[in-house]
């Protein structure tokens, strides 16, 4: 009985090590993570920059938002232009046998002619509608850009918890042959060793975790990208530490000023303005213009005449006489203004809230991340060192000494998250403001 319990301990001692050994690697040529019992390589690297460019030639909603702002600008040509103008001709007269007198030919030629302020306000009309496009179009690039920057982030984030779970398994293995060490000399205990075995596992878990979450971000940037889904995608590069000169006052001033949504919808407001212009126009009469030319053929007897040529400038001009009608065009385009000067209003507050919830965060996260720096890090890592050093010498215990481990480990992992909220939090800012917060320099 003593035997086989001895043999079962034995055989735990030797299966533990071997079930932490590192497992996980870099693996193809930008750096995806795989379980692998293969040497781990270094993947290269990416960088914010290329993956902007890259979005911003490839991703499929800026171009179609493009695309319909282009399409918008030729509207404006189209609805400022005159109708097409008609002409027609009319065969008078026929058969010398049933018809005496001369034969005629009628030509016409007709162009209806718009009040001119009409055609004015049809072209301001698509103008407006055309600067809405281009807001919209410039509110997606940034809604991309923002989306695929928040993305980099979370890789980032992800890439460093990595390298700071491979350090702590690294000092969990020295804990680990301290312990058997001592175990060895009769100086410590076995359950110092399989706790120590136990912890080196427990950051499996974590690298688990970290890998599942990494191929979800790696899928969303291969969709912004418009890549195939199976691209790898590399390992991130530390982000530069943004500054944020500016003021939570002027941070708003600047999103009124600079927002896409807010000045897509004062064109639109522009817009309705106009229609409700030309639904009062409607009452005036528009102006048809034209020439027929009349062509007179010979008689049907000898004694008669040949006729003469004739031509004439007829002149028309419609009735706005349906009131009904006019009048409904009227209160519809009056509610079209109240409609967009009310979502106006709308862009603004989600504007002013978006501004200040991003501005906070990114100042607490910063302060947060700059503490986790300066104080809590160094602090934590003296911890265990003096544990470290401290249980080699048989001062400390092994339960302090994990302690002071996992304290180092969360700290090190804080960090990374409040420096990506950080960065998430400007990068939502510079969304929210509508331009580039360092210099104030418009894209």
């Amino acid at each position: 009985m003593f035997q086989s319990i001895r043999f079962l301990k034995l055989s735990v001692l030797i299966l533990l090590p071997m079930l932490t050994l590192p497992i996980i690697s870099w693996a193809g040529e930008v750096g995806v993570y795989q379980l692998s019992t293969e040497q781990r390589t270094e993947p290269s690297l990416i960088h914010l920059d290329q993956l902007i460019q890259v979005a911003r030639e490839r991703n499929p909603d800026m171009i179609a938002a493009k695309a319909e702002w282009l399409a918008a600008k030729k509207r404006v040509w189209i609805d400022s232009s005159l109708p097409d103008p008609m002409a027609g001709m009319d065969l008078m007269g026929g058969m010398r046998e049933t018809r005496t007198g001369p034969e005629e030919q009628r030509f016409m030629v007709s162009q209806e002619i718009p009040f001119p302020s009409k055609l004015w306000e049809k072209g301001k009309q698509a103008q407006d509608e055309a600067k809405a496009a281009f807001e919209r179009y410039r509110a997606a690039e940034r809604d991309i850009t923002n989306e695929l920057k928040r993305s980099y982030y979370e890789l980032y984030f992800v890439d460093a918890s990595l390298e700071v779970i491979e350090e702590v398994k690294g000092i969990l293995k020295k804990f680990e042959n301290v312990a058997q060490a001592r175990y060895s000399n009769l100086t410590g205990t076995q359950r110092d060793v399989a706790k120590a075995q136990a912890e080196v596992s427990m950051t499996l878990e974590k690298l688990f975790m970290l890998q599942q979450e990494r191929e979800s971000i790696a899928a969303k940037i291969n969709a912004l990208l418009d890549q195939d889904p199976m691209t790898e995608v590399g390992k991130a590069t530390l982000p530069v530490k943004p500054a944020l000169p500016q003021s939570l006052v002027e941070l708003v001033n600047l999103a009124v000023k600079n927002r896409q949504e807010i000045k897509e919808m004062e064109a639109l407001v522009s817009k309705a303005k106009r229609g409700k212009k030309l639904a009062w126009m409607a009452n005036i009469p528009d102006v048809t213009v034209g020439f027929e030319y009349t062509q007179v053929g010979g008689g049907s007897t000898t004694d008669e005449m040949d006729g003469k040529d004739q031509w004439m400038f007829p002149l028309r001009i419609n009735i706005p006489l349906w009131f009904n009608k006019n009048i409904p065009q009227i209160q519809e385009a009056q509610k079209l203004v109240e409609a967009n000067r009310a979502k106006l209003q709308a862009a603004k507050n989600t504007t002013f809230y978006e501004v200040k919830d991003a501005y906070y965060r990114y100042d607490s996260a910063m302060k947060i991340a700059e503490l986790y720096d300066t104080a809590v890090i160094p602090q934590a890592k003296l911890a265990l060192t003096s544990d470290q050093a401290g249980y080699e010498s048989g001062k400390t215990d092994f339960l302090n000494l994990l302690d002071s481990e996992r304290v180092y480990l969360n700290a090190k992992l804080a960090h990374i998250r409040f420096l990506t909220t950080a960065l998430v939090s400007h990068s939502d800012l510079i969304r929210a403001t509508g331009i580039d917060l360092e210099g104030e320099r418009h894209e």
